[in-house]
């Protein structure tokens, strides 16, 4: 079901849908809509917000609103678009715990996903586009929570200076981070982006890895400080061209970044 909130606010309190697997919502005002779902629509499991104003998904105070929205324990699929959202609010209830697809588009005042308590154990698929206030996406303790994820793309957020911050790293001690199931990274148009993680302690292990582009992305001279294993991926998409420079490899994924910075330095130095 496709309905503007207007209509919405008149049509869920009347009628009960307990079929009802998807609602797309339109130019929503208010998230109290949503403490009539776990009764209106207990099985939803994909819901889009299009053109919203409120600021948190899951508010921080009413004890009682919080209880109403964890009955809802099958949400799958989350998607907002030109929306006003600051706080999703994975930590303060289970409507998202179960969350396997997060998209957000023009969401330009989300700073980040989630504190570093949170864990995304469930998140298959990611993809961020136009989110200008975003500048780190996640703390070190929830990528390493991210067990299930298969595809993850930063597409145009231009403030975004790394993927993965510390935030919930141990200082002084080599930490590991293994996306086991991760098939594709896409990295497009972050014009801070510096590397997917700055912190010289954390290892990344790819071992699923096939696809991942790198365009647009002019700071990056380097995937991570330290060196990652990737042994399923041959190439790396980076420059526009020829299909010959399409793809490059140069044995490893830094060397290989830092290959894809040189061309593009000597392609703007002959321009």
């Amino acid at each position: 079901m496709e309905i503007d909130f207007k209509e919405a606010q008149e049509l869920l309190p009347k009628y009960q849908m307990h079929r009802l697997k998807e609602l797309s919502l339109i130019s929503v005002e208010s998230v109290d809509l949503l403490n009539q779902f776990p009764y209106r629509v207990p099985n939803l499991e994909k819901l889009k917000f299009d053109s919203s104003n409120f600021e948190e998904l899951v508010p921080k105070a009413n004890i009682g609103r919080q209880k109403g929205l964890g009955i809802v324990l099958q949400l799958k699929e989350l998607v907002f678009l030109n929306s006003q959202i600051k706080d999703l609010g994975f930590e303060r209830g289970q409507l998202l715990q179960r969350l396997e697809l997060l998209r957000l588009e023009d969401c330009d005042q989300l700073s980040n996903l989630a504190p570093p308590s949170v864990s995304l154990t469930y998140l298959t698929y990611l993809e961020l586009k136009s989110c200008g206030g975003l500048r780190n996406l996640m703390a070190f303790s929830t990528a390493k929570s991210m067990v299930q994820l298969k595809t993850m793309k930063v597409i145009d957020c231009a403030e975004v200076e790394e993927i993965v911050s510390k935030e919930g790293s141990e200082e002084g001690k080599v930490m590991k981070i293994v996306f086991s199931k991760l098939i594709s990274i896409e990295l497009v148009g972050l014009n801070n982006l510096t590397s997917f993680c700055s912190h010289e302690e954390c290892e990344f292990v790819f071992p699923s890895l096939e696809v991942l582009i790198v365009r647009e992305c002019f700071k990056m001279r380097k995937f991570s400080e330290r060196g990652s294993v990737t042994p399923k991926l041959k190439d790396v998409f980076g420059v526009e061209g020829d299909e010959k420079a399409k793809w490059q490899w140069e044995g490893d994924l830094n060397a290989t970044i830092q290959k894809i910075f040189s061309d593009k330095v000597l392609t703007f130095s002959f321009i």
